[in-house]
């Protein structure tokens, strides 16, 4: 390999002037879990070389507004999220919404150049006009046009802001039960599925969020079992909390080199024990047991919503108290469209 044929030190910041590929991934992984190479945060971490990249792609005169951009907002942002979740790793989905933010800002910029329009001069109107020609990804340019207003790049431009949709996916509670007492009692399904599902049939957690559980988050005193939510707990019912037991204590035989690595503890470690699994995967197994993720997690978090204060719901699922709120509202309305199309029925 190129790496070592060199005979220097192997560093995370030699691998960072290779190609980014899959292969360039793969490669730090094995080095990570070998021990060879410290620990970080990847999704973190390789996205100041995915902008030099896309910049460096871009004409100079759209490098000197996009570059201070990226550097001095949209990385620090992400940054200091980076420290409030404590060193936890960076969600994928920050990843996606940092670089559209990117992407749609250049376009932005090459549009104007398109319309003859300085960036001094850009207009509402002008503002309006591209957002309409295009899909609603171009919305994610609002954090430039606040950045740009903020260094009077720019006037008074605003992007409005979306209508926040309801959820539309469901099933029914009662086929959500169904499929919960199957992720409890079936030994035919694979542990981490079992866990998955009914961590997200029960209590309407994210997939997503389930998946970055490590052992380090589970709190157990050898009678009852918390899972640390940052710096929630929930509580967990006697048969869940055997199956999480096991799962935590499954001894990984997949990766030998997992007794070298010095990677988080993964609850449900990946392909390689340096990273979870991957959300994709989740839906991959869901569908192959028959497992309705969204709309059973969708259909969970309002039974609970509609029973429970918004504050109780935040604090159980790990959400938001404004995302909570949002469910309570929704579970509300929910109810009393029930109750009125019941009285309907009854009086026709």
């Amino acid at each position: 390999m190129e790496l070592a044929a060199t005979g220097e030190p192997i560093t995370h910041e030699r691998l960072d002037a290779f190609p980014v590929t899959h292969a360039t991934h793969y490669a730090r992984e094995l080095l990570v879990t070998a021990g060879v190479l410290p620990l970080r945060d990847e999704y973190l971490e390789r996205q100041p070389v995915w902008v030099e990249q896309l910049l460096a792609a871009a004409p100079d005169h759209h490098r000197k507004v996009a570059a201070p951009f990226a550097h001095w907002f949209l990385l620090r942002r992400l940054r200091q999220a980076h420290h409030r979740r404590g060193g936890k790793r960076v969600h994928g989905g920050t990843e996606s919404i940092l670089r559209s933010r990117l992407r749609r800002t250049l376009e932005l910029l090459a549009w104007l150049d398109q319309q003859g329009i300085a960036l001094a001069e850009f207009m509402q109107p002008d503002l309006d006009r591209w957002l309409d020609e295009g899909t609603t990804t171009r919305q994610n340019v609002r954090s430039f046009i606040v950045w740009a207003r903020k260094h009077d790049l720019i006037g008074d431009l605003k992007v409005p802001l979306p209508g926040r949709a309801h959820p539309v996916t469901f099933i029914e509670d009662d086929e959500r039960v169904e499929q919960l007492h199957r992720c409890i009692d079936d030994d035919e399904l694979p542990l981490w599925v079992r866990v998955t599902g009914a961590l997200m049939l029960l209590f309407g957690l994210q997939g997503s969020r389930v998946l970055q559980l490590t052992k380090d988050d589970i709190v157990d005193d050898g009678v009852s079992l918390q899972i640390d939510l940052s710096g929630r707990r929930l509580h967990l019912p006697p048969k869940l909390a055997h199956l999480v037991r096991c799962l935590r204590d499954q001894s990984a035989t997949r990766w030998r080199l997992n007794q070298l690595a010095d990677t988080r503890p993964w609850l449900m470690p990946g392909q390689s024990p340096a990273r979870p699994l991957r959300v994709e995967y989740l839906s991959l197994k869901f569908r192959e047991y028959g497992l309705n993720g969204l709309a059973g997690r969708n259909a969970a978090r309002l039974a609970l919503a509609a029973s429970l204060p918004a504050s109780v719901l935040a604090d159980l699922t790990g959400t938001s108290v404004d995302n909570a709120v949002r469910w309570t509202n929704f579970a509300k309305r929910d109810w009393t469209d029930y109750v009125a199309l019941r009285k309907r029925d009854t009086e026709s």
